[in-house]
């Protein structure tokens, strides 16, 4: 039974098209079986325990949030569908790493092997699509919430099983991780060359920014972890080549940044540009607003769309997108999560979130699996800052605790081990 609910969980961090009903609220098939997770454990081990820092910062915004309740700058559902997510998700992704004893590479070994299988399923749809079978590429007659997303150069943009292909990215963002230094330090680790070669060609093939942005994080981050000559000059011709091959072959790309960039010097107006940059620009806007009028802790959880809706009004801003395009500005998740803490949580919020980022992520090679689960889950927290605002979408707090463990665990094999050196000496 651990075995199956380690599966199910896992899924959910592919399982954002998967959804039973979108009102009052968005109800994912995944939340059944966090739901039956956390049945199962209590019934069977009636032991909840949970991380108190956890449950204080939840405390603290909750707190917050209500004030601002109380204040009119949020309302009581939106404050309470947050708080109710994150507290019932991080509990049952903290439970499901306590019940496997703590085993981070058992864990990802699984999310690994689902990854490899949408992948493949990635793959298979761009074929799909290039011979002409219809029912292999468009997964609209099976996944609720899944869009087609082609390119201008007759391509299709690899989304699998997700709604969208930046999604897609963002959920491979740790298995794009390992499959690079797999290929790079000549060595199986958790994958093999092949199906790391497999896992990169099919987030290539999203042609999505968030996708470009995480194999350059990547390379990065295995530079200073290899810190050989090489690969830093692989990193230096592979970093300009990968953005001019972006910029020059990607409209889509070329068009955001062109457009991003005529928005920042005021040569466009948000309204006259395409819909990517334009909830980037509302959203950054609505964020510094919200940041501005409440610096400390911001307007409270889940009070974005509430602040997107007082600084930003649809009437006359939307121009020629029409009110139709309205829900495609990411007011509900801010576009990226940096914006979206800066808007809701203020400083005491972006402060936690990336001291948590930066304090547990892994340098030294002592371990090297357990590192590589650090890196790797790092890379996805990088570009989740960057573009998507969710805070317990597609299972989020699995990555969260994982890391977090991942850690711990390194930590305290190193005092073991420095307390043996101690005793022999």
């Amino acid at each position: 039974m651990i075995n199956l609910f380690n599966y199910l969980l896992i899924f959910n961090v592919f399982a954002g098209g998967f959804i039973l009903f979108s009102s009052p609220f968005e109800f994912y098939v995944g939340y059944i079986f966090i739901i039956f997770f956390l049945v199962m454990y209590l019934l069977r081990y009636r032991d909840i325990s949970i991380n108190s820092n956890f449950l204080l910062i939840l405390t603290l915004l909750t707190i917050s949030s209500l004030a601002n309740v109380c204040l009119g700058n949020d309302t009581f559902f939106l404050m309470a569908k947050q708080v109710l997510g994150i507290l019932i998700t991080g509990f049952a992704y903290y439970l499901l790493i306590k019940i496997n004893k703590y085993d981070v590479n058992k864990l990802f070994k699984i999310y690994l092997r689902i990854a490899l299988i949408v992948a493949i399923i990635g793959i298979f749809q761009e074929f799909s699509f290039l011979v002409g079978f219809k029912a292999g590429y468009d997964y609209s007659y099976l996944i609720p919430k899944w869009w087609l997303a082609k390119t201008t150069f007759g391509m299709l943009r690899v989304n699998s099983i997700f709604m969208e292909p930046s999604h897609f990215a963002f959920a491979m963002a740790p298995a794009l991780f390992v499959s690079l230094i797999t290929i790079s330090k000549n060595n199986s680790f958790y994958l093999s060359k092949k199906t790391s070669i497999l896992l990169i060609i099919s987030v290539i093939l999203t042609f999505s920014a968030v996708a470009y942005i995480a194999i350059l994080i990547s390379l990065f981050l295995i530079y200073f972890k290899v810190k050989k000559p090489r690969y830093l000059l692989l990193a230096v011709i592979l970093i300009p080549v990968c953005i001019y091959t972006a910029y020059r072959y990607v409209p889509d790309i070329r068009m955001r940044f062109d457009d991003t960039l005529r928005v920042a010097t005021g040569a466009k107006q948000p309204g006259e540009v395409n819909l990517s940059t334009y909830a980037l620009a509302s959203n950054a806007l609505v964020a510094y607003k919200s940041f501005v009028s409440n610096p400390l802790f911001g307007r409270g959880l889940g009070s974005h769309p509430v602040s997107y809706d007082k600084e930003f009004p649809y009437s006359g801003i939307l121009g020629g997108f029409g009110q139709e395009y309205a829900p495609i500005v990411n007011k509900e998740d801010a576009n990226s999560l940096f914006l979206r803490l800066a808007s809701e949580t203020g400083l005491f919020g972006m402060i936690v979130v990336l001291c948590f980022v930066f304090k547990f992520r892994l340098k030294n090679r002592g371990n090297e699996n357990i590192s590589i689960i650090s890196n790797a889950i790092f890379t996805m927290f990088m570009i989740q800052l960057l573009r998507q605002g969710h805070y317990f979408y597609n299972g989020l707090f699995f990555f969260v605790w994982l890391y977090y463990f991942a850690y711990k665990i390194h930590n305290s094999k190193i005092r073991k081990s420095k307390n043996q050196e101690h005793i022999h000496a």
